[in-house]
């Protein structure tokens, strides 16, 4: 079985449990749910019998040994600088655990032998993280394709077959020319998944152009219906709505509602954010989060929370999408919301000396292109801290003091 599709599944399962599907996850989960396999599995997920079993054979696992082996893969130079796992979000630490342990029972299951004498662990890891790393687009029967930064055209004959292709310089894939005659009547959907230190830009079927940032995951339709015009996002992206007076163009996140005729507006919602913003540069959107709704001129933005508690604000709009120009932008921005972004686009994590810290305010510009380091050199001499890095950890202390992540 193709993990990334178990990875899909599951996501879909996480979000039922947490009551957040939305129409098409609802339809596409309920098309699952008709298979005898994936109706069992989720029953199985909802057995409290059945998760503690495979915690007891979990058990027989030597995780240091594994957790070992997985750190020395990660931090070698080429590790996965872009590893992909943010949109396999849990709902809590115990469902995940228990959903990765699940998950390796039904691989195990479904291969129905175990590894041959002398097979290497480390080639099988070594080739997913390599997977990982890459924008990925996961077509309506969950065949996942790899986006290879090392191709320009995508060397699978199903999309150039309908039309889908990807163009030269920044990765774009274009909906434009569909070959339509070979497509149905049914609404299906195309998911693309961007990992970190990645961007990718897709013209959607009506001409919408749509840049998706790292560690964010875009889904539409391939062919927009009659009706409506509607995607879903997770993470960040930037919109340019080619205007259609027949149909307005609908973006939907964890929190929140865009509705747009013709517009360019960006949308920010990760996980790890407290706050989902829209950020309107032309035109006219309304934003909706529960019963609340708001109408954005140019040059404002409103941030929406999870209890759907909405402010509008005049922000530098340029400034916000400085990313798809590989920019970052702060301004009198907290400490902790810069290193987020970072953290985005490099594969690090960050450990703070005091809680205090995080707080600090700071404004300036950095390029995506320039070495991670020298830009904590900077942050270093400018202020009254030191931003050490060693093995994919930024640990940020007052200046003076040696700290070893």
């Amino acid at each position: 079985m193709d993990k990334d599709r178990i990875y899909i599944v599951l996501d879909l399962f996480l979000k039922s449990w947490n009551g957040t599907l939305n129409r098409a996850e609802e339809e596409e989960l309920g098309a699952l749910l008709a298979e005898p396999r994936w109706a069992r599995l989720k029953r199985n997920l909802e057995s409290d019998r059945f998760i503690m079993a495979r915690f007891k054979e979990y058990g027989k696992y030597n995780s240091a040994a594994d957790f070992s082996f997985f750190l020395k893969q990660v931090r070698r130079r080429e590790r996965s600088r872009h590893a992909n796992t943010w949109w396999r979000r849990v709902i809590a630490s115990a469902a995940c655990a228990a959903i990765c342990v699940a998950a390796g029972w039904w691989w195990s299951r479904e291969a129905g032998e175990e590894a041959a004498p002398g097979f290497r662990a480390e080639s099988v890891v070594e080739r997913q993280v390599a997977d990982r790393n890459s924008v990925r687009l996961v077509l309506s029967d969950n065949q996942v394709i790899t986006l290879s930064k090392k191709t320009e055209i995508i060397p699978i004959s199903r999309l150039d077959s309908i039309g889908v292709s990807r163009s030269a310089g920044v990765p774009t894939l274009d909906y434009t020319r569909l070959k339509k005659e070979l497509l149905t009547d049914t609404v299906v959907y195309h998911t693309l998944i961007v990992p970190r230190g990645e961007m990718q830009s897709v013209i959607l079927s009506d001409g919408s152009r749509v840049v998706v940032n790292a560690m964010s995951m875009l889904k539409y339709p391939v062919v927009f219906p009659d009706s409506t015009r509607e995607v879903y996002v997770e993470g960040e992206a930037k919109f340019e709505v080619a205007r259609d007076g027949g149909r307005s163009f609908v973006v939907s996140g964890k929190d929140f509602q865009v509705d747009v005729l013709g517009t360019v507006f960006n949308v920010m919602s990760y996980d790890e954010e407290p706050v989902s913003l829209v950020t309107l540069l032309e035109g006219k959107v309304r934003a909706s989060s529960g019963d609340r709704t708001v109408i954005l001129k140019p040059g404002e933005q409103v941030s929406i929370t999870p209890d759907h508690d909405t402010r509008v604000s005049e922000v530098d709009a340029e400034a916000v999408v400085a990313w798809v120009d590989k920019k970052i932008n702060f301004d009198a921005e907290r400490l902790d919301a810069v290193m987020r972004k970072l953290c985005r686009w490099y594969d690090v994590r960050v450990l703070y000396e005091t809680p205090a810290m995080r707080e600090r305010r700071f404004t300036g510009m950095m390029m995506y292109d320039v070495p991670l380091e020298m830009f904590l050199e900077w942050l270093s001499t400018t202020t009254d801290m030191r931003f050490t890095l060693s093995d994919g950890v930024i640990v940020v202390a007052a200046s003076g003091k040696l700290h070893t992540p």
